[in-house]
């Protein structure tokens, strides 16, 4: 078994990785780089517990609309919940079979859900699709082959991250990214990168709240033992007390646009 399923223990977890400083200010960034504007009509591909979504309603007001997709009932359950007001929706949906109109959205923003997405050429496709000409997407995805995570025991670093890759489809689609959104029909312009740079233990950072998530993960597939898996989780802890704790994933924005 492969890939991520969000039952309600992994969605609480995934929510407080949402809810990090680290996380609230790569929203902080995606907000500056989409730049909603009142009364715009956007779309989140992947908009798991909805956090980026009522930010953006922030900014397109009620004379707008804000639509989040993703393929967890749990995650548009608790969404929906949170989020009252008449001109944010979420629909249980497929990144590659999205049940939108044609042309009927001014914006398309997807924040690491690509890199889950088996056929990234049908998601191109169809975040082209349900844009109008002239249309804005913000596609950003993590390059989880280069994060860079110190261990005094880099063999055992290197077995959890490779049984931890599976959970997503591609963990270097930065990579290719760019090409694949232009061999889609997008005209691709900024390409920047996204680093999120831990170096001291914090409770409340993000790579600090993704080891359990990886450990959930890892332990389900049973490919790692149970007592390797704990032990790089502790070494984690102890290298935050003694100061050698060392933690960098980049990930990377990519804007495009729909010719007119």
């Amino acid at each position: 078994m492969t890939g991520l399923q969000y039952d309600k223990a992994a969605t609480e977890q995934l929510e407080a990785i949402y809810k990090t400083p680290d996380v609230a200010g790569q929203r902080a960034r995606t907000i500056a780089l989409l730049a909603p504007e009142p009364g715009e009509a956007i779309l989140d591909i992947g908009s798991g517990p909805g956090f980026l979504c009522t930010e953006i309603a922030e900014k397109v007001g009620a004379t707008g609309k804000v639509r989040g997709i993703d393929i967890s009932p749990v995650m548009v359950r608790r969404s929906t919940e949170r989020n009252p007001e008449r001109w944010i929706s979420f629909a249980v949906g497929d990144a590659t079979k999205l049940e939108e109109a044609d042309a009927s959205y001014d914006a398309v923003v997807s924040i690491q859900v690509a890199e889950y997405v088996p056929d990234i050429a049908k998601f191109c496709r169809e975040a082209l699709r349900v844009l109008k000409p002239g249309g804005r997407a913000l596609i950003m995805a993590t390059d989880w082959d280069a994060i860079a995570w110190y261990s005094r025991d880099p063999g055992r670093m290197q077995r959890v991250m490779s049984a931890f890759a599976p959970h997503c489809a591609d963990s270097a689609l930065p990579r290719t990214l760019g090409k694949r959104l232009k061999e889609t029909g997008f005209t691709v312009g900024r390409v920047t990168p996204y680093p999120i740079f831990n170096t001291a233990w914090n409770d409340d950072s993000y790579s600090c709240r993704v080891i359990n998530f990886i450990a959930s993960y890892v332990r389900r597939q049973k490919t790692v033992p149970e007592a390797e898996l704990d032990a790089w989780a502790a070494e984690q802890v102890e290298l935050g007390k003694s100061g050698d704790y060392y933690f960098l994933s980049t990930r990377v924005f990519f804007e495009a646009v729909k010719p007119q």
